[in-house]
């Protein structure tokens, strides 16, 4: 990659965030101390830092802060006057270092939680935008160089995992970011009904939890209209029950619940609190009341989700705090009626015991939503979901095999079944496998980073090993997708998946091949324009012949050459014999 295709990687995500500074400037800081972190991860991969990465961070500087100084230097004096080329080298450098210092956790992006908690709150779309934009960047600084090592690789997957990682000590964050989000709350608009009611018809799935928020929705209205008009109304309890299994959106429809409260005048925030046992119930004697007074005291006016609640009253509770944090609570539900929503949650048998547990939570939480397993058509909707908004691609021969996998771990499940939650940690060990197998491509278009192959799908023993009870799924190709394999018993039958397997890789790349046995000779001879790279391609072949079964091949022959050229532009020969 030269120097104008980093500046330019460089201004696109300029263009992208722009919006988001706009809004606060204060979010500059955030967005330049994950910049920092994401080129020195970057750099360590290889031990150093090179010229074309800091110039990817000091170009973005420049226009982050638009430094016309900085500016001019980076897209009019780089190539030409290597005095100013070393001057502001040295100073990215001196940047990349202080914003490390500033940050206040190491290994934690910072912008990409804020985001996140941003769009729940305020119903905005910064976080995917914001976060593929950060990806894409770090992908153009890892290619500076025309070619990616497998510790580069790794690199990426580290960067794409903090990107997706919105979980840190609430302490790590100084007062400047609380100010921000306080500023940002002050200037928010208000919601429409109409667009929280969209995002929740968006969600995949949940017919019955749809109609369920509908109904209730249209009654609250009704009540509102008849408070207006000086009308008797019913009363209204707003606290829940949500069971079903993990994995099944109870958090999400709990968020958007909370914002449809504020637009309908119920709730004055509607933001959501989450908390478990461990944050409401204490070990020793006076800590349970001071978690759980903090907890509805952060709540107030918004929504308090109490996930896996069955555990505050435990069967053998009886040296247990436990109960103590349900009687708190109950006396909080009621001195707080008009300010606190609480929204119970967890597997439906237990979550009917808790209730029944104790008379006043029987008599406060009339209302239960029932969340059902995602179905395989779901977990493959929720799967491209997940693609689309990070920018991937997979194949058709991918989705088969993505298809296959889901309804196997679906038909395999037990209570514990992970829904949701399952397909997010498939999709991130499809992202890993992904960039192991880019590792050995050194010319990365946009097409090959973004594309999802067969191979790249993990089997269900690594997605999740207690339900992998079957054999890796095959891999079903387009072209006899009914048709089970052969099994491989001859230089044909082995010939023929290598075949597909090889095609399947190089499509991405543009590149063909045509492969023919002599003998125990395997000869492959690859077509492209310009002609591809013979190390990559070797790298290619080596990878694949390790996925067929049974390989009656002694020799290896590899050419590569122009479409239609009469003679090869190199060759590699090797000796499976001697290597062995």
């Amino acid at each position: 990659m030269d120097t104008r295709e980093i500046k330019q990687e460089a201004n696109s995500l300029y263009i992208e965030v722009l919006p988001l500074l706009q809004i606060n400037k204060e979010y500059e800081r955030f967005l330049l101390t994950d910049l920092a972190q994401i080129v020195l991860i970057c750099g360590r991969s290889n031990n150093e830092i090179t010229a074309n990465e800091l110039l990817g961070f000091i170009t973005i500087y420049a226009l982050i802060k638009q430094d016309k100084e900085r500016l001019k230097a980076v897209f009019d004096q780089w190539e030409f006057l290597p005095d100013i080329r070393l001057k502001y080298q040295k100073e990215a450098l001196k940047l990349l270092l202080e914003l490390q210092k500033e940050a206040p956790v190491t290994h934690q992006l910072f912008l990409p939680l804020m985001l996140k908690k941003m769009d729940e709150e305020k119903g905005t779309s910064f976080l995917n935008k914001t976060v593929n934009s950060l990806y894409r960047f770090a992908q153009s600084v890892v290619k500076a160089d025309g070619n990616i090592t497998l510790e580069e690789a790794g690199a990426l997957a580290t960067i794409w995992q903090l990107l997706h990682t919105y979980e840190t000590d609430p302490q790590a964050f100084t007062n400047p970011a609380k100010t921000l989000q306080e500023k940002a709350d002050a200037a928010e608009e208000p919601e429409s009904l109409e667009k929280v009611l969209d995002e929740l018809n968006q969600l995949v799935g949940m017919t019955n939890i749809k109609e369920e928020i509908r109904t209730l929705t249209n009654f609250l209205k009704v009540q509102k209209v008849r408070t207006e008009r000086g009308l008797a109304t019913t009363s209204v309890s707003l606290h829940s029950v949500f069971s079903g299994p993990p994995g099944t959106g109870k958090t999400t429809v709990a968020r958007l619940t909370g914002r449809i409260f504020k637009a309908l005048g119920f709730l004055a925030k509607g933001h959501l609190v989450e908390t478990d046992r461990a944050g409401m119930v204490a070990e020793f004697i006076g800590g349970t009341a001071k978690k759980v007074d903090e907890k509805v005291t952060s709540a107030l006016d918004g929504v308090l989700f109490v996930d896996e609640a069955y555990a505050l009253v435990p069967v053998d509770s009886s040296r247990d705090f436990g109960q103590e944090a349900v009687d708190l609570l109950l006396k909080r539900m009621e001195d707080y009626r008009s300010r606190l929503v609480v929204i119970a949650a967890g597997y439906t048998d237990e979550m009917a015991r808790f209730v029944e547990s104790n008379p006043g939570l029987k008599s406060r939480f009339n209302r239960y939503f029932y969340f059902n397993d995602y179905t395989p058509d779901e977990l493959v909707a929720i799967f491209k979901k997940m693609c689309k908004d990070s920018h991937f691609s997979p194949t058709e021969e991918a989705n088969q095999k993505l298809k296959t996998l889901l309804t196997e771990l679906y038909e395999n499940r037990d209570r514990t079944f992970g829904n949701g939650r399952l397909v997010r940690n498939l999709f991130e060990k499809t992202i890993e496998q992904q960039a192991n197998r880019l590792a050995v491509i050194n010319t990365l278009t946009d097409e090959i980073l973004t594309t999802i192959l067969p191979e790249d799908i993990p089997a269900a023993n690594v997605v999740d090993p207690r339900q992998a009870m079957r054999a890796p799924i095959p891999v079903v190709t387009a072209a006899a997708p009914d048709v089970a394999a052969p099994p491989v018993s001859s230089p044909d039958a082995m010939l023929d998946p290598l075949t597909t397997l090889m095609l399947q890789s190089l499509k991405p790349m543009g590149v063909t091949a045509k492969l023919r046995m002599t003998g125990d000779r395997l000869q492959v001879v690859f077509e492209a324009d310009p002609a591809p790279d013979p190390v990559e391609m070797s790298a290619l072949t080596v990878s694949l012949l390790k996925r067929v079964p049974w390989q009656p091949i002694s020799q290896i022959q590899l050419y590569g050459r122009l479409p239609n050229a009469d003679f090869p532009e190199w060759s590699r020969e090797f000796d499976l014999n001697e290597d062995s």
